[in-house]
């Protein structure tokens, strides 16, 4: 299999992929199969950085993720303590952790936001596609708005730049 080849078919997986990641239930497959594709793409353009970066980003989501887990579980626990009818007081206590985390929780989406942004900012330059470079600029941006819920929009703006770019990849 030749380059062009190698770029055609991780072309169709990122495009599959991206698609696959806005559908409930099934993203996980979608973003399994994007970052095959930024594997498969890095190899062909000889570009590490795309690669690294990808698993960088993913890395960070993973602990992001983690992070989540005490949040929900501690608004949960605050929501059953108002419930009951205690006191306020008693469930502020859990308050604070809980802020500690979201607030850690937001820097790792921001840290990860980044790393997309470089992944794609390499894979437009080693491509030549702009929607890449697009894709990349708004992942930055829905990072750094995600704590705005306006953030959630813009990563999906970044998803149809980097479908559009794959796109390109596959003709």
């Amino acid at each position: 299999m030749g380059v062009q080849e190698d770029i055609r078919s991780a072309g169709t997986l990122g495009f599959v992929g991206s698609i696959l990641a806005l559908l409930p239930y099934v993203n996980i497959i979608g973003d399994i199969l994007v970052l095959m594709a930024l594997y498969k793409l890095s190899r062909a353009y000889g570009n590490r950085a795309i690669w690294r970066n990808a698993l960088y980003a993913l890395l960070s989501a993973f602990i992001g993720g983690l992070l989540l887990i005490p949040v929900i579980v501690g608004v949960r626990y605050i929501g059953s303590l108002i419930h009951m009818g205690l006191s306020m007081s008693s469930s502020f206590g859990v308050l604070g952790p809980i802020i500690a985390i979201t607030i850690a929780l937001y820097v790792i989406i921001v840290i990860s936001g980044f790393f997309m942004r470089r992944t794609y900012d390499e894979l437009g330059v080693s491509s030549g596609i702009a929607n890449f470079n697009k894709a990349a600029k708004w992942y930055w941006f829905g990072a750094l708005l995600v704590i705005a819920i306006v953030g959630g929009v813009l990563f999906i703006v970044a998803d149809i730049y980097a479908i559009l770019g794959y796109n390109e990849l596959r003709r």
